[in-house]
């Protein structure tokens, strides 16, 4: 028989362990609890990312059909001879459009442009070097890509561009870009920019060397070759930049094309799309 002094005397080195083991318990169930806690956070993150991700891929599609209908608004627009309205076009269900056109000609084209005309627009020589070396690597697809080359000026740079056939137009083109052809002094220079304010613009050189005086005739006359291999009086293309967007969100989708603008339509030639 065990007496009631021994059952004190074993029970007390019983109660330690069971404690520990309890604890043990305890700690695996929180761990438990913790672990499942992260995983039903981390699923619903994913199906809420997952669910974002779908709405963004709708949101960006149906900004891509607005784009495209800005697009065929523009053809119809150059149909009708009316490029003037570029104003944002609701296409209800809250999506809407907007649409540009640029003159590509009415910059230097930094793909194509001779040292000469690169540095007339007023790059500096390490600049016009660097620009040189990176053309014969391939051409240049985004004037973001010069921003890294030594003796880089965000401001003249602006006046350039890498699209286009690499003429320049006469009746597009702002003052500093004139300046950089040869052969137009600064009397033609500023007679070309007199004729396009009073609405009666220049359409040929042969027309320009008759508005000049005899030295500033002679000075074009002498790089006439030239300047008729750069210089146009109508854009012989234009970029039409076309921007669709769901009202309240974020994505937008851009398609851009490079156009030969002919009579009845514009010609497609370039496409990107981002």
């Amino acid at each position: 028989m065990i007496g009631k002094a021994t059952l004190r005397s074993v029970v007390p080195r019983l109660e330690p362990g069971l404690r520990a083991e309890r604890g043990f318990a305890l700690i695996t169930a929180l761990w438990l609890i913790t672990v499942l806690a992260t995983l039903v956070g981390l699923s619903m993150a994913a199906t809420r990312l997952g669910n974002q991700t779908t709405i963004n891929r709708i949101v960006l599609a149906r900004g891509r059909w607005a784009a495209e209908a800005c697009l065929a608004i523009t053809q119809a627009r150059w149909e009708q001879r009316d490029l003037a309205d570029t104003a944002t076009i609701d296409l209800g269900r809250e999506v809407r459009c907007a649409w540009s056109v640029d003159d590509p000609t009415g910059r230097i084209n930094l793909n194509t442009a001779d040292p000469e005309v690169l540095r007339g627009l007023g790059l500096n020589e390490t600049f016009v070097r660097a620009l040189l070396a990176r053309r014969r690597q391939g051409p240049v697809e985004d004037l973001g890509q010069l921003a890294d080359l030594p003796g880089f000026d965000s401001g003249l740079v602006a006046l350039g561009t890498v699209v286009g056939p690499g003429s320049i137009n006469l009746s597009s083109a702002p003052r500093p870009v004139l300046r950089a052809i040869p052969g137009l002094t600064l009397e033609a220079v500023d007679r070309i920019l007199y004729r396009r304010s009073v609405g009666r613009p220049l359409t040929s050189l042969d027309e320009l060397a008759a508005d000049l005086s005899p030295p500033s005739r002679a000075t074009l006359m002498n790089d006439y070759a030239d300047l008729a291999r750069l210089a146009t009086f109508t854009p012989p293309q234009l970029v039409v930049r076309a921007e669709g967007w769901v009202e309240g969100h974020a994505p937008r989708a851009t398609i851009e094309l490079l156009v030969v603008p002919l009579p009845e339509r514009l010609a497609v030639v370039g496409r990107r799309m981002w």
